[in-house]
Formats: structure tokens, C-alpha cells, sequence
């Protein structure tokens, strides 16, 4: 009898101990609470002058959140890109009729003297509404020349687009041509996913791990007007956020792994203090790389309460080079 209470006890005492040695790591491994410091500050700091003002202000989004929101609902979408049956056929037709129907202005009236806007209309269809809004697009190549024979040179790949319902303008990084006529040929690299992912997050999901395609989104934060993400696979999966409420803006910021760990372990700094820290926190120095990557997501004097992280995996796209020819008076 006394065997059989010793050993119960020395049992008892031992899961005691074990659960104790669960707890305390998993509390060790969970990040400090976020700071209440971001919303007096974050525009001061991100427009301050003063050194290392913008790692602070970094610093302030990755370890803080507002103290006090409200919620608007004043924004509703029709066209959610996860509910449309996008496939290879319809998005390689959608850039096939992009292809024949491009069009550039002869007479183009300009404001700062930009080269012609590149367009195209397309059939009201949901599916091409999400199409459109899913499109993104680079320069590949150009060949233009001015009326006195002088090549132009665009420094930038990055094409602005315009997208309205239901048409989409393309526009080159080039000013100060007024009074010239350009004649040339620029191609633009199209890239279009045809399969989306989606999670819908609400209040509560802190913590919580998601499949998101062949991988698994994991949130680290959902509080108030801050959502702090991170994929598994963080290199084969573009993300993006949509809402239906907060119409004020957002920031988004991508750090590294190692490097949001840092700056979520020292929170409720000041500036001075952040300053004094200047090894700790790299300043001066370019982060690291690491392909883990963490997405911190502000929402500015808004608390979205649903939140959806829809995305693509970057194989699944239809990729298409168009050129299109220009012959245009710049006025």
C-alpha cells in the first residue's frame, strides 16, 4: 500500500513538473504585449528629419498599436477575387483581347508633358473586373524616339496603372516632352495569377494558423487596428489585404524574421532610448537577409474588425509580353 502511494505521488509530481516545464516555455516563446504608443507619434516620426527617425518610426510599427479606434463601415466591395472561378483559359483570353484592343492617343494632351497614357476597355464582367485589379505590369523593353531624333530614356521598369471600371490605362515614368512627337515601340510585361487563395481573420485569431494553398499563414497579432502575419513558405506566395470596413488608409511593412523579433522584445522605448540601444537595433546597417519574412499591417485610426488575406502562389500566373506601337504629338 505505502509503494502504491509513493509511487502515485512521485507520478503526480512528475506531470506537475512537466506541465509546469510546458508552461513556462510557451509563456517564455510568447512576444511582449504590444505597446499603446503608435498613434500620438507614427506621422511625426515619419516625416521627422531627425536621425534614424524612420527606424524608429519602423520600430514603433512593429511593437505598438493605438490605444483607442473606432470602426467604420462605410465600404462595401462586389468584386472579392476568391469568389470569382478564375482559370488559365479566361485570364489568357483577357490578355489576348488586352493584346488587340491597346490603344495610344495621336493627339495626346498632356499636364507635365508624360508620354501617352497606353489603354484598353474590356466588358463589364466580374471576372474581368477581378482580372484587372489582380493585373500588374513592368516595361521589358523600348525603343522611342523624340521629333529631333533624340532617343528617350525611362529609368524606371515600375508602369503606373490606372484601373477604372472597366477600362485600364498604362503610363511610362517619363516627363518634360511638350511639343514633341514620339515615335517608338515600348513592350510591357503583363503578369495575371488565375488561382486565389483566401482567409478570412476575425477578432480572436491571434496566434492562430491558417492553410493558406500548399502552405500555412500564421498570425502573430490582431489587435485593435494592427495585424501582424506570417506565411510558411513567404517566397512562392504573394499577399495582399481587402476589407469592407476602414476607408482610411494603411501601411504595410515587410521585416525580417529575425529582425521583428528584435524589435518586438524591447517594446515602450522612446526615441532617446531607441537611439541608445543603436547596436542592438542595427541602425546604420541594412537588415539582414532572411527568407522569413513577418507582414505588419497599420490601419490608421481604424479598427477593421474582419480582415481578408487573400493571395496567389507566384507559379500560378499567366505571364504576356505585348508591344504596342506609338506615334503621338505631345501637347
Amino acid at each position: 500500500m505505502r509503494n502504491s502511494l509513493y509511487y502515485l505521488m512521485r507520478y503526480s509530481l512528475s506531470v506537475l513538473l512537466f506541465c509546469t516545464i510546458v508552461i513556462s516555455c510557451k509563456h517564455k516563446d510568447q512576444f511582449p504585449a504590444l505597446s499603446n504608443q503608435l498613434s500620438d507619434s507614427i506621422y511625426v516620426w515619419e516625416q521627422s528629419k531627425l536621425k534614424y527617425a524612420r527606424e524608429y518610426d519602423s520600430y514603433l510599427r512593429a511593437s505598438s498599436k493605438d490605444l483607442s479606434i473606432h470602426t467604420e463601415k462605410s465600404l462595401q466591395y462586389e468584386n472579392y477575387p476568391w469568389k470569382v472561378n478564375l482559370n488559365k483559359e479566361k485570364v489568357d483570353s483577357f490578355l489576348d483581347y488586352t493584346e488587340r484592343n491597346l490603344r495610344v492617343e495621336k493627339n495626346y494632351k498632356s499636364s507635365f508633358g508624360e508620354l501617352p497614357s497606353i489603354g484598353v476597355s474590356y466588358y463589364p464582367l466580374e471576372e474581368n473586373y477581378v482580372i484587372a485589379d489582380l493585373l500588374t505590369c513592368k516595361l521589358a523593353k523600348y525603343n522611342l524616339n523624340t521629333s529631333k531624333g533624340e532617343k528617350i530614356k525611362i529609368d524606371e521598369t515600375d508602369v503606373s496603372i490606372n484601373k477604372n471600371m472597366g477600362s485600364i490605362n498604362f503610363t511610362l515614368a517619363k516627363w518634360d516632352l511638350q511639343g514633341q512627337q514620339i515615335k517608338g515601340e515600348v513592350t510591357l510585361a503583363i503578369t495575371v495569377p488565375y488561382h486565389i487563395y483566401h482567409v478570412e481573420l476575425k477578432p480572436g485569431d491571434r496566434s492562430k494558423t491558417f492553410d493558406f494553398g500548399s502552405t500555412k499563414i500564421t498570425v502573430l497579432e490582431m489587435e485593435n487596428n494592427v495585424l501582424h502575419y506570417q506565411l510558411q513558405d513567404d517566397q512562392l506566395y504573394h499577399t495582399d489585404i481587402l476589407l469592407d470596413s476602414c476607408m482610411s488608409s494603411r501601411n504595410r511593412i515587410s521585416f525580417p524574421e529575425y529582425f521583428y523579433k528584435k524589435l518586438r522584445a524591447k517594446p515602450n522605448l522612446s526615441y532617446q532610448q531607441f537611439l541608445a540601444d543603436s547596436v542592438y537595433f542595427e541602425l546604420g546597417k541594412k537588415w539582414k537577409k532572411d527568407p522569413k519574412k513577418v507582414r505588419v499591417v497599420y490601419f490608421q485610426s481604424c479598427d477593421p474588425g474582419r480582415i481578408n488575406v487573400y493571395g496567389y502562389q507566384r507559379t500560378e500566373v499567366i505571364k504576356k509580353e505585348i508591344t504596342v506601337l506609338i506615334d503621338a504629338k505631345i501637347q
